[in-house]
């Protein structure tokens, strides 16, 4: 039975080209038990994964032949080999040849006529560790969604192999709609949700007329154009990096912020020393695109569910500290704006955003306009205690996200074990090398860790008075 393919995921299918593959991934690095080497750890992954029939969306192909009638519909045969595949690398198994093998298989769009995911083992590493490296397209699910997925698989302690997320065993799906009624309901939900859309544009248009150069709040076209805006070629540049979540936590509660705060700190803080590193100043705050998640908690229901906000960052000259301090005042503005939109209006105003940039883009008008947003930043969650595949311990999650016009700077974090993991993918023409900003983006972090917190002075208390030592004459017994 084929199934509809919604309009927000769809956009997935249609955004996916040659230059930029809507390919979301992971790179999971596993420790095998005393005893067990690599060797024999994939092997017993591969034959397990391997023997496991996929379950929707991982067993259906999308066919969107026909415009207005996009659906899911099964292939005639899955070869498992085909989507589970083992390698090993050449020595010394470095994890910059690591990263260059990700690329390589990162780089290349997905075959529609096969379901949208590969599982690659890979063994050979300098280290003792595996990887597996599951790659599969952005149509498919969510950040959040996925992690759940695929964290479900694994095991709190060590075990046998359980069905890979290819395999996880899904509800049956409730009787469709009809395809009139579920029609009608869109439409009038888009309808409402455009209105919506309307009043906030017109509340933020007048406010920007009333004061002239303030973009608080979400604030798409306000940022300038940097190497991370040049048009996205088909390589890619990955590496990878990890912060405590635990100091984090407490760099965020002492400024007044959350995790994310810092995060976007310490990203903005490292990019900017990279820029001018490579003498490259840039006049005004960037903006970023962080995705926020709209699923209720238990909701793994296949498909996208998220909304975006546009979030003005640090200005270029300000301290690491003083830059939190300035991301935390707009994400807060940023985040009652997005809450005081529904799901569908908040979603229509990231389409509209975005429309407007291809619209331009299209035009070749790139030079006359900003970019809509100068790179993306996203946390997909966290996921509690250790995990195990078989006997084999998770070390390392490392998201590997897609990176399309005009964004060509991708972070995404996935925290586990308290630490955050971060996985960072570039287009190559703008990023060949991702050590120095790396380094950069370490570094701020150190200063962020070391840096005191802003005292408001106005909302401190006056100390109380101290009584003098000296004693006092009476005013009958002065001369």
């Amino acid at each position: 039975m084929s199934r509809a393919i919604p309009v927000n995921d769809l956009l997935f299918l249609w955004a996916d080209r040659k230059e930029a593959p809507a390919n979301v991934g992971v790179l999971l690095l596993f420790e095998p038990p005393p005893g067990r080497g690599a060797d024999k750890a994939t092997r017993e992954v591969l034959r397990a994964y391997r023997s496991t029939p996929p379950t929707p969306p991982f067993d259906v192909v999308p066919d969107s032949q026909v415009p207005g009638a996009a659906h899911w519909r099964e292939p005639a045969r899955i070869e498992m080999r085909r989507h589970v595949r083992r390698e090993t690398l050449p020595a010394p198994g470095t994890q910059a040849q690591l990263n260059e093998r990700l690329a390589e298989l990162h780089r290349d769009m997905l075959d529609r006529s096969r379901p949208l995911f590969e599982i690659h083992l890979i063994d050979g590493l300098e280290s003792g560790q595996f990887a597996l490296y599951i790659k599969s397209h952005h149509v498919s699910w969510d950040g959040r969604s996925a992690v759940a997925r695929i964290f479900d698989t694994f095991t709190p302690g060590p075990g046998p192999i359980m069905p890979g997320f290819h395999a996880v065993a899904t509800a049956s799906a409730a009787a469709a709609e009809s395809g009139i009624a579920n029609s009608l309901r869109t439409l009038l939900t888009q309808a409402s949700a455009m209105r919506e859309l309307y009043a906030t544009v017109t509340k933020r248009v007048a406010a920007l007329r009333a004061t002239p150069g303030d973009s608080r709040g979400n604030a798409p076209f306000a940022g300038p154009h940097t190497r991370f805006n040049r048009p996205v070629v088909p390589e890619r540049t990955l590496a990878q990096f990890s912060l405590p979540l635990g100091e984090m936590r407490r760099v965020g509660r002492a400024h007044g912020g959350t995790v994310n705060d810092v995060l976007l700190a310490v990203f903005d803080e490292g990019v900017h020393r990279h820029l001018r590193e490579l003498g490259e100043r840039v006049a005004e705050p960037l903006v970023a695109m962080c995705p926020v998640a709209s699923r209720e908690p238990g909701d793994v229901e296949i498909g996208n569910k998220a909304t975006t906000l546009f979030v003005k960052l640090g200005s270029p000259r300000s301290g690491v500290d003083r830059r939190l301090r300035e991301i935390i005042a707009n994400t807060t503005i940023a985040k009652t704006e997005l809450r005081s939109m529904s799901r569908e209006a908040s979603l229509d105003f990231a389409l509209l955003a975005f429309g407007l940039w291809l619209t331009s883009h299209a035009f070749g008008l790139d030079a006359y306009t900003r970019p809509v947003v100068n790179y993306v930043v996203s946390n997909v969650g966290r996921v509690e205690g250790e995990r195990y595949l078989g006997r084999s311990r998770l070390v390392g999650a490392y998201p590997i996200s897609m990176v399309a016009d005009p964004a060509g700077l991708n972070f995404t974090t996935l925290s586990h074990d308290g630490r955050m993991d971060v996985g960072l993918v570039a287009n190559r023409a703008a990023l060949p090398d991702a050590a120095p900003l790396v380094q950069h983006c370490l570094e701020a972090w150190q200063r962020l860790k070391r840096a005191r917190p802003a005292q408001d002075l106005t909302l401190r208390k006056a100390p109380p008075r101290r009584r003098s030592r000296t004693r006092r004459i009476p005013a009958i017994q002065r001369p």
